[in-house]
């Protein structure tokens, strides 16, 4: 009889798991991988932050079918359910999913070991991340984003970590002094929650924030945002105001975990993992990515939490040996682009040459890795 593994979520983490088990361990092992998703594609959000500015890449360079990936392997061994996880009853191994029919039909799935891989939203609810309960509603919400920068006369971004410093310079990159943005960050420099960055580091977002002509705004939070006469007013902390046509929150992360038992999570929303991914105080339920308390919501880990859950599962499903413990990632590693000409990083204690960060990054943001990453072809950074 094929052993059940359910994966809740069709993201960076969750994609690529479903068909690693099903190109490596389907070949020693009867299993049936179920994916679970509201999506009919995959976001590839890495490139978001230039995206959202009209004409700088297709919809379809960012929003690829997953379906066709899947369709290369036995229909017994994989089946894909468009819907949104509800609840999850450990005592009897099963989710509860609505399913995105229209017609607010539930099913119950169930499991022999669940991957929960529903990653995070944007706290400001900005499509730069999936949103809503289906593809259409994501794509829609693009669509009006993008069309809200284009008719802006200025902008302002809130929020100085690599999302929003990665959006202010893409837009000063793109539409100089004709589009002013301005930026707010809490502290005094960029990247203030990261507290391994070189100051070094700091010094050439900051300078390079400058050279596109970008505002800076710092040691203010937003306190108060209202909308008048077609302009957003936004008080700072400090009771101070700013206006502009369009304002792009992009501080904080919301976990997509509301479903899961909250016994099963930690303060912040995360799912609370051993290190292993097996979730604290499951026996056959996993946790990766933004969803899990492993390591930082960071694209440049996650494929390195595939390759080991994938192994262990395996080894877990076929009997052998199971991995040693996870090691997490002890390297600082930071890679903005600015544009296609601006662009900074960090790996461990090194700064990066710029141009070194934008021959590799900013000239296309990986889209041209993204079909062969959702067709299951490879990861980010290695072969799958």
């Amino acid at each position: 009889m094929a052993e059940t593994i359910v994966i809740l979520g069709a993201g960076w983490t969750g994609l690529p798991l479903a068909h690693k088990l099903l190109k490596y361990t389907l070949a020693k092992k009867t299993i049936k991988v179920i994916l679970v998703t509201p999506n009919t594609h995959f976001f590839w959000n890495v490139a978001a932050t230039r995206g959202i500015i009209p004409g700088e890449f297709s919809e379809d360079q960012l929003f690829l079918p997953i379906a066709p990936g899947f369709a290369g392997y036995p229909s017994a061994a994989f089946e894909f359910v468009l819907g949104k996880a509800q609840s999850i009853d450990a005592s009897r191994n099963t989710v509860s999913v609505l399913l995105t029919d229209d017609n607010g039909n539930h099913c119950e799935i169930r499991y022999d070991q669940l991957v929960i891989a529903t990653g995070s939203r944007v706290a400001g609810n900005l499509p730069l991340k999936p949103t809503g309960d289906a593809h259409e509603e994501t794509l829609s919400a693009w669509r009006a984003l993008q069309d809200k920068i284009s008719k802006a006369g200025d902008v302002i971004v809130a929020g100085s970590g690599p999302t929003g410093i990665e959006v202010a310079g893409e837009l000063a990159a793109r539409y100089g002094r004709s589009k002013p943005v301005t930026l707010i960050m809490s502290g005094d420099k960029p990247l203030g929650s990261h507290a391994s960055v070189l100051p070094s580091v700091r010094d050439a977002i900051e300078a390079d924030l400058a050279k596109l002509g970008v505002a800076i705004v710092r040691g203010q939070r937003v306190a108060q945002v209202t909308e008048a006469a077609g302009r957003t007013r936004v008080r700072l902390s400090d009771g101070s105001e700013l206006q502009a046509d369009c304002y792009l929150p992009l501080f904080g992360l919301r976990m997509n975990t509301g479903f899961v038992p909250p016994a099963w999570l930690d303060g912040d929303g995360n799912v609370a993992v051993d290190d292993h991914f097996k979730v604290v105080g499951a026996e056959n339920v996993w946790a990766l990515g933004d969803a899990g308390s492993m390591e930082p919501k960071q694209i440049t880990v996650t494929d390195n939490q595939i390759i080991y859950l994938a192994s262990h599962l395996d080894a877990i499903l076929t009997g052998a040996t199971p991995s040693k413990a996870y090691r997490p990632e002890e390297k600082t590693l930071i890679f903005l682009s600015l544009g296609k000409r601006y662009a900074t990083g960090q790996i461990g204690d090194w700064r990066l040459f710029g141009f070194l960060v934008s021959w590799v990054k900013g000239r296309r943001l990986f889209t041209d890795t993204a079909r062969g990453y959702v067709a299951g072809e490879k990861l980010r950074h290695s072969s799958l």
